[in-house]
């Protein structure tokens, strides 16, 4: 089971993590990282030629970030399953954007 640092008392609370200062809490040297979503289209061949694409929606702190983690995914057994055996093609044709609300929403 899972215990947050913020439900433990001070006398239970862990030890301070090495190189903060005596008395502190572990979480008063936390920083928050604020992560965006952002849409990255990965360029594919369909099995009969034609060209299409995947495209994720992924949670980073940076383009570059989402681009890494959506490639990653993309060799991953259940996306070539969705996209039905279609081949990656990566030659810089990756493309990231930021995430907009769709109009229906």
């Amino acid at each position: 089971m899972y215990t947050s640092a913020f439900a433990l008392s001070p006398e239970s609370a862990p030890a301070p993590a090495l190189g903060a200062a005596p008395g502190t809490s572990p979480v008063a040297n936390w920083t928050r990282r604020i992560s965006s979503p952002w849409y990255v289209t990965v360029p594919v061949t369909l099995p009969d030629g034609r060209p299409g694409t995947q495209t994720f929606v992924e949670w980073a702190d940076s383009r570059s970030q989402a681009r890494e983690e959506a490639i990653r995914k993309a060799g991953t057994p259940d996306a070539l399953r969705h996209r039905r055996n279609a081949v990656i093609v990566l030659a810089d044709q990756v493309t990231v954007e930021p995430w907009r609300r769709p109009s229906w929403w």
